[in-house]
């Protein structure tokens, strides 16, 4: 049996192997994470790019359609080594996130759930790139958040 993921998790899944595909090919060194809990690992040195799907906010395609046209909500937190390479890092994001992504639809082969297979299934496209904004915690920070940008953007899944 195969599981099959729905789309809010395909859509997050999609942007986080984009970006580290890109980052592999243009960066070196950069780390890419879903979770808060794995930025603070002592053993996941900076810099890190945390993706994740925040909310969904969904409409109907048509009046009387039960067809449902969803918006996600996705933050990408970007944690760096100085504000040059913040400013690098977020433009970067920013400029790949312009031209969308492909949308994968994923799954786990039953008994092996570590690996995903990928299957192409259309694009994500960001419709409203919602803030921009470092992130200013004061004097007394976590050595990962001392130069941290936030980007938000709203996304469509067009499959």
């Amino acid at each position: 049996m195969v599981s099959t993921f729905r789309e809010p998790r395909n859509v997050e899944l999609s942007l986080l192997y984009y970006l580290e595909t890109s980052l592999a090919s243009d960066w070196t060194g950069v780390t890419v994470l879903k979770t808060f809990k794995d930025v603070y690992s002592t053993s996941i040195a900076l810099p890190i790019i945390c993706a994740r799907v925040d909310s969904i906010t969904t409409d109907r395609k048509e009046i009387g359609a039960t067809t449902l046209d969803n918006r996600y909500m996705i933050i990408l937190d970007i944690f760096t080594r100085s504000e040059a390479q913040r400013l690098d890092l977020a433009d970067y994001v920013k400029d790949k996130l312009k031209n969308g992504w492909t949308y994968y639809i994923h799954s786990h082969v039953s008994g092996d759930p570590t690996t995903l297979d990928r299957t192409s299934s259309g694009q994500c496209i960001v419709t409203e790139f919602i803030d921009d904004s470092k992130l200013d915690f004061g004097q007394e920070v976590h050595e990962k958040d001392k130069y941290r940008q936030s980007i938000t953007v709203r996304v469509r899944a067009c499959t």
